[in-house]
């Protein structure tokens, strides 16, 4: 059976096991998951063969608890985090691409892998949104081995604050949207990032929302069931890419 590896960037016990429940329901269907913190100092974060051999994919999740940017003072604790776990995963990423081991990045997963490129990552109060929303396949979307079966528009969960500001080296774009010019990308032919969340269904984007304790919430938004649409396209792309690119 296929293994992935889901690195999670979070801090609180409720949204670890939140985020491991989403991936679980998601991923265990089509193969076997196990899970691994970024913030683990104990790791070998300088030798990725010995801890990624085992697997066939990764998945580089969110974190509602560090920015690259998120609006905070430079050396607010949970921006110099975040810095730590890009340089962390920078060798991860590194030998991933060497390898062509298949990297899917959500949300801040997206993020770090453009930030390693060139990416430009920081606040920009334009594209911060939380909600759903709509995105459209580009060109090369439309022809992508993921993204060529979705409409050319299509419902998707969001909730960032920090956003990719140029296109990534090497990176090429497959969904974008008036509020996220960078919502899709693919690196080569195993890693794909979205800064949307594509393990969320509605009701569970509702649930994480209305429980949120990060900010990202709207102002004068009291249930998130009034922001969020099922989003059922979206919902596919994670089962694809372990068809379809992961072995």
């Amino acid at each position: 059976m296929k293994r992935i590896l889901v690195i999670q960037s979070r801090e609180r016990k409720e949204t670890v096991e939140a985020e491991q429940e989403e991936y679980c329901r998601v991923v265990e269907p089509l193969a076997r998951v196990d899970f691994l913190s970024a913030l683990d100092e104990k790791l070998a974060w300088t030798d990725p063969d010995e801890v990624l051999k085992e697997y066939g994919g990764i998945i580089i999740g969110g974190s509602g608890d560090f920015d690259l940017h998120g609006g905070r003072f430079e050396k607010d604790p949970a921006r110099l985090m975040a810095m730590i776990i890009l340089s962390r995963l920078r060798m991860f990423v590194k030998y991933a691409f060497a390898e062509e081991l298949p990297v899917f990045g959500v949300c801040f997963g997206h993020q770090l892998i453009a930030q390693m490129h060139g990416g430009n990552v920081t606040r920009d109060e334009t594209q911060t949104k939380t909600g759903t929303f709509e995105v459209c396949r580009t060109e090369e979307g439309k022809r992508d081995l993921l993204f060529k079966g979705l409409p050319d528009a299509f419902l998707v969960q969001y909730a960032h604050k920090d956003s990719v500001m140029a296109l990534p080296q090497g990176a090429v774009l497959l969904a974008t949207g008036p509020m996220c010019r960078f919502g899709a990308l693919r690196y080569g032919k195993a890693t794909y990032t979205t800064q949307f969340h594509p393990e969320l269904s509605a009701e569970r984007a509702i649930r994480k929302l209305n429980r949120d304790t990060c900010g990202y919430m709207p102002e004068g938004i009291a249930d998130a069931a009034s922001i969020v649409r099922e989003s059922p396209e979206a919902s596919q792309l994670i089962p694809a890419w372990i068809e379809r690119v992961v072995t």
